[in-house]
């Protein structure tokens, strides 16, 4: 990123960490819009370890290397194959045989006769009715993979959110560093130059022990945040599925003006509905409704065809073995019916389980909508109230700087005690902390809503 000033802080120059707030900064309040593919669509190859990776990066390495969503991956490939097998099962089945057997038989004690068989057929079954089970074993299997499909859609989503929230904090903790580090630097040259003061018999002593506390109590808070950037560093190197020794830095787009005051009006149920998660529970539901027909079909009866042809010789016969197999092919066919007598009660318990399944798949579909609702009317309510303690932090930070100057000022001319300058450089410094986070939280709120829109 440019190097540009620090806002919140008076005079800060630029570093080559991520400076998004400026004194610069003009607000448009005229800007029209701002989505979420406005922040991650950045275009360019993956770049490698120790290199500046942009947003739409992060989230392109996560859709390919993310435990979770391979996972979810492997979940569609197996289901995938659940359903082609069963797609299989119901055509004919066909298959051939080949056999060649060799016997002996003890005619007398010094006597042996031996006698060898040879048989081969080919032959088929298929069946003709079973109660439609063939019907909604497919129809559960396809639901199946639905519900798998839809969860991976979900997980998707749920990583994206996670990687766009780990990117803004991580650079979020880079910036409050970057705060940290000039604002210690700012009070160092306040207390060099009361050093020169008290020398020269201008200033007490106990104006530079408090200017030497304050600079020790700013040092460990540069410490303190340098090991934040780090836990965000590594939270997401974990959602990246990089080795954690992985160096390299998170650009989010600089954006200089705030978006519409207005959150946008959304339906939250008709947005939940179209939901992935909800699409999920939908497809599960379905899938635990044909598995009350699959367990029904055990009560009626089997009805299976079967036919083939083949031929058998024996050394026995008068015929050779080449004619046996060139002449006396013999078709055959058949048909049988399996009853279910024993095992009726069993079914019975075992529909009545399947229709308990069902019933607590649409209770967790409506559950999952209804959850998934109130997360986006939340989202929208956060959004719109983050947006006003934005403007706020603003505002309480343009004034903290402005009296800021004047304590400098009246410090150096010796009108205040240092005591008094510490107390308005602290207080320049958390209404700065507290405006580059509500910016944040606002961003990111915001990234959240025209997720949720598709945008």
């Amino acid at each position: 990123m440019h190097n540009r000033p620090l806002a919140g802080i008076p005079g800060a120059h630029g570093t080559r960490e991520s400076h998004l707030f400026s004194n610069k900064m003009k607000r448009n309040r005229n800007t029209k819009g701002f989505t979420l593919m406005a922040a991650l669509l950045i275009a360019g190859t993956l770049p490698t370890s120790g290199q500046n990776w942009t947003l739409e990066q992060c989230i392109s390495h996560a859709m390919e290397h993310n435990h979770d969503i391979r996972s979810a991956l492997s979940s569609i490939k197996e289901r995938e194959s659940a359903l082609r097998e069963l797609s299989w099962s119901l055509i004919p089945q066909i298959g051939g045989e080949i056999g060649h057997d060799f016997n002996w038989e003890r005619l007398s004690p010094y006597k042996i006769k031996g006698t060898q068989s040879t048989n081969a057929s080919i032959g088929g079954s298929v069946t003709l009715f079973a109660g439609l089970r063939g019907y909604f074993s497919i129809r559960e299997a396809g639901y199946s993979l639905k519900e798998a499909s839809k969860s991976l859609e979900g997980v998707r989503d749920a990583v994206i959110v996670s990687v766009i929230r780990s990117c803004l904090q991580m650079v979020l903790a880079r910036e409050l560093h970057a705060i940290a580090e000039y604002n210690c630097e700012s009070i160092i040259r306040q207390m060099e130059k009361c050093r020169k003061m008290v020398l020269a018999g201008l200033r007490p002593l106990s104006s530079l022990v408090e200017l030497e506390a304050q600079v020790a109590q700013e040092q460990y808070t540069i410490t303190a945040s340098a090991a934040e950037i780090e836990s965000s560093r590594i939270a997401l190197m974990q959602l990246l599925n990089l080795p954690y020794d992985s160096r390299f830095n998170v650009e989010v787009p600089s954006i200089d003006t705030l978006p519409p005051e207005n959150v946008p009006d959304i339906s939250a149920y008709r947005i939940a509905d179209a939901h992935p998660a909800t699409r999920a529970a939908r497809a599960a539901m379905e899938a635990n409704k044909a598995a009350v027909g699959v367990a029904a079909s055990a009560l009626y009866p089997i009805i299976t065809l079967s036919a083939g042809y083949g031929t058998f010789y024996n050394d026995t016969h008068t015929k050779k073995i080449n004619e046996q197999f060139k002449e006396n092919w013999i078709p055959y066919v058949g048909l049988t019916l399996k009853l279910p007598i024993t095992g009726s009660i069993a079914t019975v318990h075992k529909i009545k389980r399947a229709k308990s399944a069902l019933s607590n798949s649409a209770i967790a579909l409506e559950k999952t909508r209804r959850k998934l609702a109130d997360e986006i009317e939340l989202a929208v309510a956060e959004c719109r109230s983050c947006r006003s303690r934005c403007i706020a932090a603003e505002k309480s930070r343009k004034a903290s700087e402005e009296l800021l100057r004047m304590n400098e000022f009246k410090l150096e001319v010796g009108e205040i005690s240092a005591t008094d300058y510490i107390i308005s450089k602290n207080l320049c410094l958390k209404a700065t902390s507290e405006h580059v986070q509500a910016y944040f939280q606002y961003l990111f709120q915001r990234m959240i809503v025209d997720h949720y829109l598709g945008r």
